[in-house]
């Protein structure tokens, strides 16, 4: 999906919030629900380099933290809505990186090599689109049904660090940045989530999205090249599996201010795309190579809330 593509999806979001505008109207009730807050994510993200299904590499992009903020508008009449939620990183070090090789044709089972670095976050952010509705099953329990449309972008870079050309031999440093490397999800979902009130103030919260049609995509640029062969790396991946979900607790301090307390869960499994690369000294693309890359994301978040209703009628 490119600029183009997005910038439609987020017209006809515009749209779709424009038209419930106008049909606050006809409801009996409405308001908009003002969630911000923030939280931190750890985890790993790992991309992989196959031929003829045999791995020649995997770097495992090690999170320990990743702290960003999130901020989300839902406009609601009588039990629809519709949503948009962004998240952005805040912090740079966020963790290190494990690149290790297995390119020896007689004995491919062998590490050949192994680097270890400062993982830095370039850019991270997400945006997601949702409309749905809530429905109660008693006083204390509501369900929530919606679908959505996701858009994240991961971008990291290996710093520093030091070499091990075979595994085990002396430690050699290397300085500055040598890796470049992005991940892009474009993910459509269906969703459900739960809210069940224990007291008058206290609530306990849970949900779930999936997705099995996701799109992806992945750039990598290895800097540190001999002068003249510096690559950059392209891979594409369809229907991808993506889940997410999460659990939380929520406290009320009057009718229209909550503080919430949330655990968050996304996993998209190693998944195989095709993948090109370009010279950027001469722009020479190569053939596609099939199933030559992957990648695999997995992440836990905690994050704080305060979430704000103002009526509108």
């Amino acid at each position: 999906m490119n600029v183009i593509s997005i910038h439609k999806l987020s017209f006809f979001l515009s749209i779709v919030i424009l038209i419930s505008i106008n049909s606050i109207s006809y409801a009996q009730t409405a308001y908009l629900e003002i969630n911000t807050g923030a939280g931190f994510s750890q985890g790993t993200i790992s991309e992989y380099v196959y031929d003829n299904n045999r791995l020649l590499s995997r770097l495992n992009w090690n999170i320990d933290y990743v702290w960003y903020y999130h901020f989300s508008v839902a406009l609601w009449y009588d039990a629809f809505f519709a949503e948009i939620q962004v998240h952005n990183g805040m912090n740079d070090k966020i963790g290190t990186i494990d690149d290790s090789d297995w390119v020896d044709d007689n004995n491919p089972s062998v590490k050949t090599h192994y680097s270890k670095h400062d993982n830095y976050l370039e850019r991270y952010a997400s945006y997601n689109g949702n409309i749905g509705f809530k429905g109660k099953i008693n006083d204390f329990i509501s369900l929530k049904p919606y679908t959505g449309f996701l858009y994240k972008s991961i971008k990291m870079s290996a710093r520093d660090g030091y070499l091990e050309y075979p595994p085990g031999s002396p430690k050699v440093p290397v300085y500055g940045v040598g890796i470049i490397y992005e991940q892009r999800y474009y993910i459509p979902f269906i969703a459900l989530s739960s809210e069940i009130n224990v007291t008058e103030t206290i609530g306990i919260l849970a949900g779930i999205s999936i997705s099995l049609f996701a799109f992806a995509e992945d750039i990598d640029n290895h800097v540190h090249r001999n002068p003249g062969d510096d690559i950059d790396f392209y891979a594409n991946y369809d229907g991808i599996t993506s889940l997410h979900a999460y659990a939380g607790c929520f406290l009320s301090l009057n009718d229209t201010i909550k503080i919430g307390l949330t655990l968050l869960y996304e996993y998209v499994p190693e998944q195989k795309g095709d993948t090109y690369y370009i010279n950027t000294s001469t722009g020479i693309k190569s053939e596609v190579y099939n199933g030559g890359a992957g990648l695999r994301y997995e992440t836990y978040s905690l994050q704080l809330s305060l979430n704000y209703t103002l009526d509108l009628l």
